[in-house]
């Protein structure tokens, strides 16, 4: 059961990451994906079971719905399967299609949801493909095993994480906040040893610009000692994180 529970957290993490990442980081977490899915054995029988009874050519044709606007152009959308099962088996075909290089991912997001702003584009996606997709296999998981989706534990979960907003006055927020962008900003002046390091520096600056926005104690708390000890071991950093400690400690934030 301990097995079985880690892959369903892996399954829920890669999901995230994907909906979460920037378009030009879709590649790796689409292959990151598909291989949580196929470690999952609930959702590899839901996959095998739903495509004995219905073909994916079949199920795209189908979804594939066109229309022509008053001006007489046309446009192309998505309508993805009612069914939970239909819906989660389709998308994990359509990302094997897009790994496997069979799809062209850029060209399938011009064709059914076109924005000037590819990352518009991608964002549509994200939306009207991806939190559906993490939905369903939440559901075909929660049939599987009750228990790791308990709404008791969630519900405690939550309320660890809940807390009144704290005050921040105006002038120590955007101290600390400026504080915080020229970190971010100075991230490309230091060689890495690897990428993973430098998105690591890259998600703490974007999680302390944002929890010092939501004005949570108990997450500023968190986030902050997440901060320091990832940005805080690189010389270039070191001053600019203990001077937002100080800053902080100062006002009482933490």
């Amino acid at each position: 059961m301990a097995l079985q529970r880690n892959s369903l957290s892996l399954f829920t993490d890669s999901v995230n990451k994907l909906i979460e990442c920037k378009l030009i980081m879709v590649d790796g977490n689409i292959a990151n994906l598909l291989k949580s899915v196929a470690r999952v054995p609930a959702l590899t029988s839901c996959i095998a079971e739903t495509l004995k009874a219905s073909s994916y050519v079949t199920e795209f044709s189908r979804a594939r719905v066109s229309w022509t606007r008053p001006d007489g152009t046309s446009e192309t959308r998505l309508k993805l399967p009612a069914d939970s099962h239909k819906l989660f088996t389709f998308v994990v075909c359509l990302l094997m299609e897009v790994d496997s290089g069979k799809r062209n991912f850029i060209e399938f997001l011009r064709e059914y949801y076109y924005d000037k702003d590819s990352n518009i584009s991608y964002s549509q996606f994200v939306n009207q493909v991806l939190k559906p997709f993490k939905r369903a296999g939440e559901s075909i998981l929660r049939n599987v095993d009750p228990d790791s989706l308990n709404a008791e534990d969630l519900q405690r979960a939550e309320n660890f994480f809940a807390a009144e907003r704290m005050y921040i006055g105006t002038e120590v927020l955007i101290q600390l906040l400026d504080a915080v962008e020229n970190v971010r900003c100075a991230l490309d002046t230091v060689k890495f040893v690897s990428e993973q390091q430098r998105l690591e520096c890259l998600t703490m600056c974007n999680a302390m610009t944002n929890v010092l926005h939501l004005k949570n104690p108990r997450m500023l708390r968190i986030i902050w000692i997440g901060f320091k000890n990832t940005l805080g071991v690189y010389a270039t950093f070191r001053p600019a994180v203990e001077s937002i400690g100080e800053t902080m400690r100062t006002n009482g934030l933490i």
